[in-house]
């Protein structure tokens, strides 16, 4: 039992019945495999201390010391107390040791200087009477007295060391307040001038300050042996020499060497600027390499900026490639609003300039006329789609070959399917008409070659000044878009009338309608054959073929003797009747068979199949390994199979399947309106033995449903799910399930249902 959740603080009397969950007692410390509930306190009894169950991650338990012993710690703080180390070490891997108050002691450690070895160990170190501590490179540092010549005498004392030249006057300087320093006495030390860096201020008297000023000045060079660093203020380097490299950066050690200007932290477009006000900018790279001058724009929303003006820009290489990549961007030259010229490409004799694109369109604009002179062979050519000239919608004129210099124009060849299109609108189309002596051909006399000249509604005028002659070895037609009419006003009209065994072709060519007979009066057509076939549009061209009417009165009779009435269909048959269609084939078999689809369709009645009351079997694909579909998942679309008191069969060998409505939550509820469903429950832990309701709202289940159900179970766990029991209700039912297994869920559940009586 688990402690109480509505106590917060309490006496030892004050509550009955309060229970505790008791702690985990072992002769010692958990392990990362010893996984319990989180929060487990685990007592150690031989090392008397304590941990804290926090966590399990991957698989491992995390176990916080709480007691004594040792620990791993991201801080430590003594609010009041002290931090002891009795017998071992405070050693700090990583961080820093900061007091921020108080005093630091080490018993250890005596009167003297601390010093530390090449282990890290300090010790302290004590000198005697005016020793100084003097360092020694690469070992520890050692007390020394000083040591003088040529006169010089240096007495130690206890805290001082006094140097003197007992054979010389010492000089005395008297100053006051911001007067210069003046000898008061003979003596070994002069100042020869005065330097702002070596001043007497007057804030102290009788003392001579050297110091750097606010302003250095220097009257030779100013020398560095590590670095000229500055921590505040701005930097201002200024050259007042009037000659070349007036300042000069130079680094000269060695390949490695770098020169950098860096800002850290501006973000304005000039953090960094070189500026000339009336001289040039010049960059020079002695680098074999493409890199040599390299400009790079970082950032990925980065852009290079170039300005420049009537001066120019000039971009000049070696006999080396210019490269211009945007990557998705646009590349744009010249497309500001400025009059000027653009040129690309030079006249040089070998020159080449290629214009190319890949999927996208190459589109030339111009608001003036557009000139391409070539002095060799200019192509227009089209791998994959139309060679347009003139084709917008702009009423200007297309000249070709108009130049007055005697040439052959060529339009089309004679390869293959070539043709040759000339059009016009209500404008004329002339050939050869102007006023000059030649003979005009319009088309040819080789082999199948035909001529075609036709007028839409206006007329069709053949003028000759000589002989009109219409001689052909073959057919000769007559072709307009308009009616052609061949009338007699008293006799009639004969078409293949003499005793000459050719056909006759009525329209036999074209997409048109030819209309045979009059619909006036008792106006009727007869088609008469002799021993021959009677065909109505039994050509393998697809067409449709319409015969009778659809006339109240109106009726078709198709007929035959005692041969058969075949119908052969490659496509669709498509029967539409407002009345009764009826197909009577006494005894015989009546077998439909087509290569294409049979649809059976009624705009306003049932279609049905085996509706009278005979008993005979009706066989749907009972032969032929073929998938038969029976109804769609459209609207409310529905399918019901009824049986009487014979049995309902399905023999599928066992391959049945059924689609289920499914839907996944992490929770115990899910939402399927369907009578066939799977629901898929996630990130429940149902402890062993405890029970679990799922709850599945379903807007077809009633009170008074039959569903089939069942569950499973996934996950490593011993974990077993057993439906304990099902109830419906109107709009939901609920499972509840147990587990059955010695471990708790750590899966998903998987519900399958089947409401078979709604």
């Amino acid at each position: 039992m688990g402690l109480r959740n509505d106590i917060d603080v309490f006496s030892p009397n004050q509550y009955e019945n309060v229970y505790y969950e008791a702690p985990v007692v072992a002769k010692r410390a958990p392990t990362a495999n010893d996984k319990l509930e989180i929060g487990k306190v685990w007592i150690d009894t031989v090392n008397d201390d304590a941990y804290f169950l926090t966590s399990i991650s991957s698989g491992s338990a995390v176990w916080i010391n709480a007691g004594g012993g040792t620990g791993t710690f991201s801080s430590i703080t003594a609010t009041t107390g002290n931090i002891t180390a009795t017998l071992g070490d405070f050693v700090a891997s990583a961080g820093d040791l900061n007091i921020a108050a108080g005093s630091v002691t080490f018993g250890i450690l005596g009167i003297g200087v601390v010093q530390s070895s090449a282990a890290g160990l300090l010790s302290s170190s004590a000198g005697t009477d005016g020793q100084v501590l003097i360092g020694s490179t690469g070992l520890a540092p050692s007390w020394s007295t000083l040591t003088a010549g040529g006169g010089i005498t240096i007495v130690e004392g206890a805290g001082t060391i006094t140097i003197s030249n007992p054979g010389a006057t010492g000089s005395t300087f008297g100053t006051d307040a911001g007067g210069p320093v003046s000898p008061t006495g003979g003596g070994l030390t002069t100042f020869e001038g005065y330097d702002a860096n070596i001043t007497t201020d007057g804030a102290t008297a009788n003392t001579v300050r050297i110091r750097l000023a606010d302003d250095v000045t220097t009257v030779g060079a100013l020398t560095a042996g590590a670095n000229l660093g500055m921590t505040s203020g701005t930097c201002t380097i200024i050259s007042n020499d009037n000659s070349p490299q007036s300042i000069y950066l130079h680094a000269d050690a060695g390949a490695a060497e770098t020169i950098s200007l860096h800002s850290d932290q501006g973000t304005s477009v000039s953090s960094i600027e070189l500026l000339s006000d009336v001289g040039g900018l010049s960059l020079t790279s002695g680098l074999a390499s493409a890199d040599a001058i390299n400009i790079n724009a970082s950032d990925a929303a980065g852009g290079i900026d170039i300005d420049f003006g009537t001066g120019g820009l000039s971009v000049v290489g070696a006999n080396g490639a210019i490269n211009l990549e945007s990557g998705t961007g646009a590349i744009n030259v010249g497309v500001d609003a400025a009059a000027h010229t653009v040129t690309v490409g030079s006249t040089n004799t070998t020159a080449a300039t290629v214009i190319q694109s890949g999927s996208g369109d190459v589109a030339i604009t111009s608001t003036d006329a557009v000139t391409v002179d070539s002095a060799g062979v200019l192509e227009l050519n089209s791998s994959a789609g139309i060679i347009g000239i003139g084709n917008d919608a702009v009423a200007q004129n297309i000249n070709i070959g108009t130049g007055a210099a005697a040439r052959t124009l060529t339009l089309g060849n004679g390869t293959g399917a070539t043709s040759v299109v000339v059009n016009c609108g209500t404008g004329a189309l002339n050939l050869g008409t102007n006023a000059v002596a030649h003979t005009s051909t319009l088309g040819s006399t080789t082999g199948a070659a035909a001529t075609t000249v036709q007028a839409g509604t206006g007329a069709l005028t053949l003028t000759a000044g000589g002989i009109f002659d219409v001689n052909a070895t073959g057919a000769v037609t007559i072709d307009t878009a308009a009616a052609i009419s061949i009338d007699s006003s008293a006799s009639t009209i004969g078409i293949g009338t003499d005793d000459v065994d050719q056909a006759v072709n009525i329209a036999t060519d074209g997409e048109r309608t030819t209309t045979i007979g009059s619909n006036n009066g008792a106006a009727g057509v007869v088609i008469d054959c002799g021993t021959g076939n009677a065909s109505f549009g039994a050509t393998a061209t697809a067409h449709s073929t319409t015969i009778g009417s659809t006339n109240t009165t109106s009726n078709l009779v198709l007929q035959t003797g005692s041969g058969s009435c075949v119908g052969t269909f490659g496509g669709t048959l498509d029967i539409n009747g407002t009345g009764d269609i009826t197909v009577d084939a006494g005894s015989g078999i009546f077998d439909l068979s087509v290569s294409g689809n049979i649809t059976l369709d009624s705009s306003g009645g049932t279609i049905g199949i085996g509706v009278d009351d005979i008993d005979q079997n009706i066989n749907i694909g009972t032969t032929g390994e073929r998938t038969i579909t029976i109804g769609n998942q459209v609207g409310a679309a529905g399918i019901v199979i009824e049986s009487g008191t014979s049995a309902m069969a399905l023999n599928a060998s066992g391959l049945i399947s059924v689609e289920p409505a499914t839907d996944t939550q992490a929770a115990a509820a899910v939402t399927i309106n369907a009578n066939a469903g799977v629901g898929t429950f996630t990130g429940l832990t149902t402890a062993a033995a405890a029970k679990q309701t799922l709850t599945i709202t379903n807007s077809i289940c009633t009170a008074s449903s039959a569903i089939l159900a069942s569950v499973s179970n996934l996950g490593a766990n011993d974990a077993k799910m057993n439906i304990e029991r099902i109830t419906p209700g109107a709009g939901s039912f609920t499972v509840d399930v147990i587990n059955s297994g010695a471990a708790s869920l750590n899966g998903n559940i998987i519900l399958t249902f089947w409401i078979i009586k709604p």
